[in-house]
């Protein structure tokens, strides 16, 4: 299969990561467009001294694309492909808009990473190296074509997903119960919540879970040993997929009897992240269904509940249910984090200089002294301190900088991670309100979830071939709600949407996932 790849005009020799200090730039100063993975950022060299500084130290004038491709319609992004006209860099969802990996590539729509231009930077061909995903799409295409964007730099961190059930641990101590551990703890937990009173103001107007809907919620299925959300294979090699592995029955038995009890928001299946938070911060649901990483961790008690609860500390009443476990005393899992959802991608057109230039750029995010750039300039927004901490530097109002408005062009700093690693850092002050108790809080739920995670095969979902991927049409987050909110026995309704799934897709899909993978030695 012929693949676009850039030629380079000589042997490229390994060099050490670039410091602010001492960076390797000719003085020419290339245009790159490039398109953010939040809102647009905006480049002025002359009011944004962040922009100033990685103009002049990287020779890169970083210019917002004309669309914002991750903020738009698929759609957008894949007439951009196919008409060449997508900026130089962009941001790609691949594990949710798969043609960027399935299409894109084979039709040479975007660039390919040469190894040995890798070999110039080997901080960023060690994170290819060690990303699950990249290593797949090489396996497939014989080559890298995307730069990984993970949740964290660090991958110990965050070894399983980053979800969680917030919980209010007052209520739980109102009502005499310990943190749930297991799928039974979680329904006794939500039927005390909804009543016995646990406000204390003889009352009945509490509940026990509301949140971000099936969706999220199905990643805590992982307490059965089986990924729900993804492809897998047993021990003799034979592949399916896991939210039809009849182990799903007993969380949906326990599920069902939350919802016969009227312990779970009746608009559960149909809810909104947003709209869960809002509950749970408004005081009548105990429990809601998020992400519960340090960022969110941190969200939630500020934005949400905090602000919705201003003469309270938050973390005096919320705590984080990081995953359950099938029985008690065992292990609780969840599902093992699979490597980016985001990647950065190179246009088809890119030349072979803008690409380098952009290499060096990223390779020097990736080093301990680049990562800092995402919290701004040192001695202007924070500060290393004797003991090698870092704290932030703030006004005489005790305000630390808003870095959006201070450096508009602050999302070119984000490319290589989320920045997870920076929040979770005990030694970093990331969070402007509650940053002791935030990292406390998420290293609590880390070293849970992350004791035996339930490692998903992530190959099928990047497969070209239509039987796979018409499959996933049918909607099994709205089937399991059916079955919650249904009459019929649990092991029958399941038993009937398993034969649904199989005959509308998911058979023959499974047929050719087996073929792939021992084809390609999955």
């Amino acid at each position: 299969m012929k693949r676009r790849k850039l030629v380079l005009a000589a042997m490229i020799a390994a060099m050490a990561v670039p410091s602010l200090s001492a960076m390797a730039y000719d003085g020419d100063i290339l245009t790159i467009t490039a398109d953010s993975d939040g809102d647009p950022f905006s480049w002025d060299t002359s009011t944004d001294k962040l922009a100033a500084m990685i103009e002049d130290k990287f020779g890169i004038d970083f210019q917002q694309s004309e669309t914002n491709y991750y903020n738009n319609d698929f759609t957008v992004t894949q007439l951009a492909a196919v008409d060449g006209t997508l900026p130089d860099v962009f941001c790609a969802d691949i594990l949710y808009y798969t043609q960027e990996i399935t299409q894109f590539i084979p039709e040479e729509l975007v660039a390919e990473i040469p190894e040995e231009l890798l070999d110039k930077y080997p901080l960023t061909k060690q994170l290819l190296e060690n990303d699950a995903v990249s290593q797949v799409v090489k396996s497939m295409y014989d080559g890298y074509y995307f730069l990984p964007k993970p949740d964290s730099a660090d991958p110990n961190i965050y070894k399983a997903e980053r979800k969680g059930i917030f919980i209010r641990k007052d209520w739980l101590e109102n009502v005499g119960m310990e943190m749930p551990t297991t799928w039974e703890d979680l329904y006794n937990v939500a039927h005390a919540f909804t009543y016995d009173d646990p406000d204390g103001n003889g009352v009945k107007d509490t509940y026990g879970l509301t949140g971000d809907g099936m969706g999220t919620l199905r990643y805590f299925f992982s307490s059965t040993g089986v990924s729900n959300r993804y492809w897998g294979k047993d021990e003799d090699g034979n592949w399916s997929y896991g939210a039809l592995d009849d182990k799903n029955i007993e969380p949906l038995e326990w599920l069902r009897k939350m919802y016969e009890d009227g312990s779970i928001d009746p608009d559960f299946g149909a809810s909104t992240w947003e709209t869960g938070l809002q509950k749970f911060s408004s005081n009548t649901f105990g429990m809601c269904v998020r992400n519960a990483d340090a960022d969110w961790i941190n969200g939630v008690a500020v934005k949400y509940y905090g602000a919705a609860n201003p003469d309270c500390n938050p973390f005096d009443r919320i705590d984080v249910i990081p995953a359950l476990a099938e029985a008690e005393g065992e292990t609780p899992r969840m599902d093992g984090y699979v490597s980016c959802m985001v990647a950065t991608m190179f246009s088809g057109e890119i030349d072979e200089e803008k690409m380098d230039r952009f290499l060096a750029y990223y390779e020097y995010l990736l080093s301990d002294e680049g990562k800092m750039l995402r919290m701004g300039l040192e001695g202007e927004d924070w500060q290393k301190n004797d003991d090698g901490t870092i704290s932030l530097i703030r006004d005489e109002n005790g305000n630390a900088s808003v870095l959006a408005t201070k450096y508009p062009c602050i999302p070119v700093t984000h490319w290589p991670s989320w920045g997870f690693e920076m929040s979770a850092d005990p030694d970093i002050e990331f969070f402007d309100e509650y940053d002791a108790e935030t990292k406390a809080l998420n290293k609590t739920a880390c070293d849970i979830r992350n004791q035996d995670p339930v490692y998903p095969e992530v190959g099928p979902l990047l497969l070209d071939d239509t039987t796979v991927t018409d499959a996933q049409a049918f909607n099994i987050s709205s089937e399991y709600w059916t079955i919650i909110t249904g009459t019929e026995p649990v092991a029958d309704m399941f038993a009937d949407m398993k034969e649904r799934a199989l005959s509308s897709g998911y058979a023959d899909a499974t047929e050719v996932v087996q073929e792939k993978a021992e084809e390609l030695g999955w």
